[in-house]
């Protein structure tokens, strides 16, 4: 955002007007980085579910109730 837009309060110009092609690459990049974890949270949700499914539940088994 400061390469966007700079900082008047610290006096730093735009970057982005001078750079251009290194704010593009940082834009891609960023958005590969985001796409590569949201892949690893969906990979790591579906080996867990897979995971928890070979085990049974270490609970006790709800009481029945006799309606006799």
């Amino acid at each position: 955002m400061v390469a966007l837009e700079g900082t008047h309060a610290l006096q730093w110009n735009k970057l982005c007007h001078i750079y251009t092609r290194f704010c593009q690459q940082v834009a891609g990049s960023l958005a590969c980085g985001m796409l590569a974890a949201l892949g690893a949270v969906l990979i790591a949700a579906v080996s867990a579910r897979n995971l928890f499914r070979l085990y049974p539940s270490m609970l006790p088994p709800p009481p029945t109730t006799c309606s006799g």
